[in-house]
């Protein structure tokens, strides 16, 4: 038995040495295959796959925008998209009309929020009926709503006349009468 445990412990010794050089010399001196080859897709050009930035026209698209939308933040664009959903304020709650904007009449997963609408305007704006807007492109409306993705702040709808700009036109072309100091 005594034997036995000291051969043991001997194998168990020998396993543990570390190898020496001839060990070394042994395994590097095996014939190496040609290099691994390692087969990888191609390179994909990010600015090939985002989508146009603009038509023909030169009105922006809306998926191109919001694409690019760092670029164009702050700044005054013209857009064109199919109005395909309002926002409908709650019944009597007094709130900012927007709707939703996008490159087809069917909508999309690229959605623009058209914001700082009056309501006349709103009313006049029809779902599926393409326009052309021009306004500022931000991250928030001036009564506060907040998009980070980016809205359009309204200024002008081609084609389509603002009741509540048209009014205050009126009321400046009005005359003025101003009382007489005696």
């Amino acid at each position: 038995m005594r034997l036995l445990m000291i051969a043991f412990a001997c194998a168990v010794a020998a396993a543990c040495t570390p190898p020496t050089a001839a060990d070394e010399q042994s395994v590097d001196s095996t014939p190496q295959g040609p290099p691994a080859r390692v087969d990888l897709p191609p390179l994909i050009t990010l600015e090939g796959s985002l989508p146009p930035e603009t038509h023909a026209d030169q009105t922006m698209r809306i998926d191109g925008l919001l694409a690019r939308k760092e670029k164009h933040l702050g700044q005054k664009i013209v857009v064109r998209g199919y109005v395909i959903s309002k926002y409908e304020c709650p019944e009597g709650k007094r709130c900012e009309h927007r709707v939703w904007l996008a490159d087809a009449p069917a909508g999309g997963d690229k959605k623009l929020v058209l914001a700082n609408l009056s309501e006349e305007l709103s009313d006049l704006l029809k779902v599926g009926e393409q326009y052309v807007v021009s306004g500022e492109f931000a991250r928030q409306s001036p009564d506060g709503f907040v998009r980070s993705a980016g809205l359009l702040i309204y200024q002008q709808i081609e084609g389509v006349e603002d009741p509540a700009a048209k009014e205050a036109e009126k009321d400046s072309k009005k005359p003025r009468f101003r009382r007489r100091r005696r």
